[in-house]
């Protein structure tokens, strides 16, 4: 059974479009040792790359979005949303992005792994916005656990 992300794309498809990203960056074309040099671009062991490559685990969005911003592509087009390769954001908000997928990722993951796109997309222009205007960690992880727990009925009220 072939995995599938929430975009309908295969962990193989999305393999593909960060191997040729990364080959086209290191002007690299051969498939031998692009691997590696995805792991160093994404901070990541050879091991952990290997699971994304074989399909044994998924390429996490904070990754995603870091390796996309390395690429000078768009998180989007690595997640197989859009064909469109464009970056849409400079590249200094690159990290800013990379922390807001890992500050979303942490509130979703714990109050509801199945949370509805659009209300993720929510939280993501919440928390840019907040990452933006200096706030604090704390403040903007508060906003949003407020946030989901207000637009979700499924969030899980012990957290």
């Amino acid at each position: 059974m072939e995995n599938r992300s929430q975009s309908g794309a295969s962990r193989a498809q999305i393999w593909e479009r960060v191997k040729k990203a990364a080959q086209a960056h290191h002007e690299h074309p051969q498939d031998r040792g692009i691997a590696s040099l995805i792991a160093i671009d994404s901070g990541k062991t050879a091991q952990f790359v290997s699971d994304w490559k074989h399909g044994r685990a998924p390429i996490p969005m904070a990754t995603l979005t870091k390796l996309a911003g390395i690429y000078g592509v768009s998180t989007s087009y690595l997640a197989c949303l859009t064909d469109q390769p464009e970056a849409t954001a400079p590249s200094d908000e690159v990290e800013m992005r990379s922390k807001m997928v890992e500050l979303v990722e942490d509130v979703v993951a714990q109050l509801n792994p199945n949370a509805m796109p659009s209300l993720v997309i929510e939280m993501c222009n919440l928390c840019l916005g907040m990452l933006k205007n200096g706030d604090s960690e704390e403040l903007i992880l508060g906003a949003l656990y407020k946030k989901m727990r207000a637009a979700d009925p499924k969030a899980r009220a012990d957290s």
